[in-house]
Parts: C-alpha cells; structure tokens; sequence
C-alpha cells in the first residue's frame, strides 16, 4: 500500500497550525501562573540586605540558586556560604540552565548556583551577603516541582512542543512528496499500460491486426508465405504462355492470308 505524502503533511500542518494556536491563547494564562514562582521575593529561603547574614535549613537534593538585581551588566556574587564545619561553599557559575529572570519590569540575574545537579546534603548553612545590593537564595528545585504540578502550564507547553514536533513531521512529509514527484516525471514513458505491460505503438498495431483476422477469418492482402508466391508464380506463368500461342495464331493468319 503506497504511503499518500501530500495528505500525511496535510494533516501534519493542519494539526501543527491548531496546537500553536492554543498554545499562543493559553500563554497569558500561563505566563500569569508562572509569575510568582520566578518572583525571587515571593518564592526565596533568605533575602540579605547588604551586610547581612542568615541560617539556612538546606533540603537534602535540593539545588539553591543566588540572585541578584541585574542594573545594566552583570552583578558580583560577594557571598559566602559556610556549612556547620565552618567548610565554605564558592557555588559555580550559572549555566543556560539558569537565565535572567523578568518580573514585573525587573531583571533578576542568578550570580551563583549551589549543589548542582546533584543536589546539596541536607543541614544548615549560613548565607553571608558581602555586597552592596539585596541578595536572594531560591530553592531552585521546588520552584520546579510547583511547576510541574500547574495544569495550565502543563497544557500549555505540551501543546507548544506538540505543535512543533507536527509541524516537524510535516516538513519531513513535504520533502518527500516533492522527492517522489520528481523521480516520478523522471520515469515517465510513451505507449499505453495494459495490464501492468508498456505497449509500443508496433505492438497495439500488431495486436489490432491479429483481433482483426481473429473476427474476419480473411487474411491481409500483402502477407509473404511459401505457398503465396507459388501461387501467384504458376498463375503468371500460365497467362504468359496462353499470351504467347495467341500471337503466333495471329502470326500464321497473317501470314497465310498473305
């Protein structure tokens, strides 16, 4: 059974079109949810001011994320984290993982990230803030948990990467019902397919000629056989000869009637 290209990629785009559609109706219901969890001051273990310093209760797993207003360029971590050793914690840089966050018309940039991926062990720590600006410490890993359990958000990203992966899928169709069409005017001949069978025009003659005697039983006129040419040869030659004995009675008379 031959795979119909054109419909799949029909079909593809259509249902592609229709999910990014709903996908753009349910974004500001879902951008609306997603506000205050990437709100550092509504969603934070510790805001320092500058100069200060807290104890933190740590989950054990959890990965903690250190931000600070973005005015412009990129601010300084000037933090410290010190476990109950008095071991200190520098954090790593963050990574594409951790971008800017925007709320409300302020940029938030995350200036050093604790324990990740792994997560860190569970305990307190204490959070030095060593800078002139407000610092915040997130709990990077319930934020994403709150996530994943909003409906809307669900729905709306699912129908997003749905859209997409059709819209993928029929990109992929198209390609190939152009391709096929192609090789198809490549192999294009002259004649008329009758049971699968190109015929030439020498083979439909041939073949409305045999159907032809078939009905009539009379053969063609001009057809060269043996028993043909004999035929028409002792025929010739018997008229010859009847030719000849009447001019040489014509002859005779002639020549006895003086």
């Amino acid at each position: 059974m031959a795979v119909n290209f054109r419909r799949i990629a029909k079909w593809s785009s259509a249902i592609s079109v229709l999910l990014l559609i709903t996908f753009m109706a349910l974004l500001p219901g879902a951008y609306e949810k997603m506000e205050p969890m990437l709100d550092p001051e509504q969603q934070n273990v510790a805001r320092l001011e500058s100069g200060g310093s807290t104890s933190v209760d740590f989950v054990d797993g959890h990965v903690y994320v250190a931000l600070r207003q973005s005015e412009g360029g990129d601010p300084s971590a000037d933090l410290r984290l010190v476990d109950e050793q008095g071991e200190v914690f520098s954090g790593n840089s963050p990574g594409r993982l951790h971008g800017e966050r925007f709320v409300n018309g302020t940029s938030y940039s995350p200036v050093r990230v604790f324990c990740f991926p792994s997560g860190c062990k569970g305990g307190i720590y204490t959070l030095h803030n060593e800078g002139d600006s407000v610092l915040w410490l997130v709990d990077d890993s319930a934020s994403d948990t709150e996530f994943l359990t909003e409906p809307l958000i669900l729905v709306a990203f699912g129908t997003c990467c749905l859209g997409v992966i059709s819209g993928i899928i029929a990109l992929i169709f198209a390609i190939l019902m152009l391709g096929n069409r192609s090789s198809k005017d490549g192999k294009q001949v002259s004649g008329l397919v009758i049971d699968g069978k190109v015929m030439t025009t020498d083979e439909l003659y041939r073949a409305y000629q045999e159907q032809n005697i078939d009905a009539s039983g009379v053969p063609e006129p001009f057809v060269r056989n043996p028993s043909n040419n004999k035929t028409i040869q002792s025929v010739s030659d018997e008229s010859d000869f009847q030719i000849g004995e009447d001019d040489s009675d014509d002859e005779w008379k002639g020549w006895d009637e003086g």
